[in-house]
């Protein structure tokens, strides 16, 4: 019997080597639901380690390659590519688990615009700095935080990215591409703009994907988060929702960013006149601070509370150095 479903699977890459054949290994042993076949892409940005050839020896069904295009450049060719009556993207170093597509066909089949996702999950053997952005993932939504494994559909797009998204031909009707004048921060917008839409979206719990390509030193990690930042999507984001929805990582930044400028006139003033103006210097460890103790009540980890307070930190100063336009020339973290 012929299928008569078949996601395609869209995967955007660069120097995904050591990871492309074990993402098709993983692929090729998903639960089917009876009816649904698969399709898999890979669209590479120009990579230079063989990522490629291990995509095309591992079966890739369609390899394409694009030196030098832009992240969302890359996805609109995956787009054009895809012959599926569903698609999805993930990450060239993101391993769906086996009953992934099981658990997403049922919305994959309704006649209405549907995207789904969910965080992804870090490496078993991951250290604290992947623990620690898991809880942060998990637990920044109340209703993922109070667990039991239902759909959330409250700002769901917040928690769904290109590592782990899975939508209906429908949805490209309301939209239909992603932002090219994006340099990153485009699976923001697009999940958004999907909501803004009137779009079903949802956040599904059952949908496990492990990443295993998460920073896994502070440095990394703040160099992920530069390179994730983009003033551009936070202007699109505010000026389509005025602040109402899915700006916490704004207003975050923007405080962080006003705290900040506050550090060398507290340690001026401190140095001219008392040390007790250093305290002006203070706002900018709560800012950090006071999400990190917010998350970690959710998660009831003492523990996480000093962790997250690093992590908040390093975060706050790599979007407030993108905010004032100090990177204007950034590469990928990973480069």
């Amino acid at each position: 019997m012929s299928a008569q479903h078949v996601l395609s699977v869209m995967v955007v890459a660069l120097n995904e080597v050591q990871h492309v054949a074990g993402l098709k290994t993983a692929l090729d042993h998903l639960h089917l639901p009876e009816g649904w076949s698969l399709e898999t892409i890979l669209i590479d940005g120009g990579s230079r380690d063989g990522t490629v050839e291990a995509a095309r020896e591992a079966g890739f069904d369609e390899c394409q390659v694009h030196p030098g295009a832009s992240i969302p450049v890359c996805r609109n060719h995956a787009l054009r590519a895809a012959r599926g009556t569903a698609l999805a993207f993930l990450d060239g170093d993101c391993m769906p688990d086996k009953d992934w597509l099981v658990h997403a066909a049922p919305w994959l089949l309704k006649p209405t615009p549907v995207l789904i996702g969910y965080p992804v999950a870090p490496p078993a053997a991951g250290n604290w700095i992947h623990r620690a952005w898991h809880a942060h993932w998990h637990h920044k939504n109340p209703a993922a935080a109070a667990g039991g494994g239902e759909p959330v559909t409250i700002e769901a797009f917040r928690l769904i990215t290109t590592r782990n998204m899975l939508f209906n031909r429908a949805l490209l009707g309301v939209v239909p591409a992603f932002d090219e004048t994006l340099t990153t921060g485009e699976d923001t917008d697009f999940a958004f703009r999907a909501a803004q839409a009137g779009a079903e979206v949802a956040a599904l719990p059952a949908l496990r994907v492990t990443h295993l390509g998460e920073p896994a030193t502070l440095r990394q990690y703040y160099r992920q988060q530069l390179w994730h930042a983009n003033r551009k999507a936070y202007g699109t984001i505010l000026k389509s929702s005025r602040g109402k929805a899915g700006a916490n990582a704004i207003f975050f930044s923007l405080a962080f960013l006003g705290a900040l400028c506050l550090v060398p006139l507290a340690i001026a003033l401190g140095l001219l006149f008392s040390p007790w103006y250093l305290f002006l210097a203070a706002p900018l460890v709560l800012v950090a601070a006071g999400p990190a103790a917010l998350i970690a009540d959710r998660a009831n980890s003492p523990l996480l509370f000093l962790r997250l307070t690093i992590l908040y930190f390093l975060y706050g100063l790599a979007r407030s150095v993108d905010l004032v336009g100090l990177s204007p020339r950034k590469k990928s973290w990973k480069s």
